[in-house]
């Protein structure tokens, strides 16, 4: 499904959702709810956040793509001119934001490979991350 279409069905859900939800009110405070109203309105919301999972799926399967089968990645903010340090991120990376937090808690940059000085495939281990059994 096409993110602007997406876009498009989030929009008319918020413009139709206040006047729907004061209507669903009344009904409950008056103790007369009404099945269809509720069942359109859960429809609706399922069928989009279904949607919006999917979409998310194939999003995080592209990115998980770029990432090495090994699943070490360098440590973000490492010092210019020191050794840095690689982290284990596992299988199905949590992401935030334009990084990677690993298995240890640390900010990981999506990629891998060497840096601009060469080090990057050099970096040591994160201790917490290379402990048995979380080896890649």
């Amino acid at each position: 499904m096409n993110d602007l279409r997406l876009l498009a069905r989030i929009r008319d859900l918020q413009v139709s959702l206040a006047t729907e939800l004061a209507f669903l009110t009344r009904s409950v405070d008056e103790q007369a709810p009404r099945p269809d109203v509720l069942r359109d309105l859960g429809e609706r919301l399922l069928d989009l956040g279904g949607a919006l999972v999917e979409r998310a799926d194939e999003l995080n399967t592209a990115v998980l793509a770029t990432l090495p089968a090994h699943g070490w990645l360098p440590e973000a903010g490492t010092r210019q001119r020191a050794l840095g340090v690689v982290h284990q991120v596992g299988p199905r990376p949590l992401r935030c934001g334009p990084i990677f937090l690993a298995l240890c808690g640390a900010a990981c940059f999506p990629f891998y490979g060497r840096d601009p000085a060469g080090r990057t495939a050099r970096h040591e281990r994160c201790p917490a991350c290379a402990e048995p059994g979380r080896r890649a």
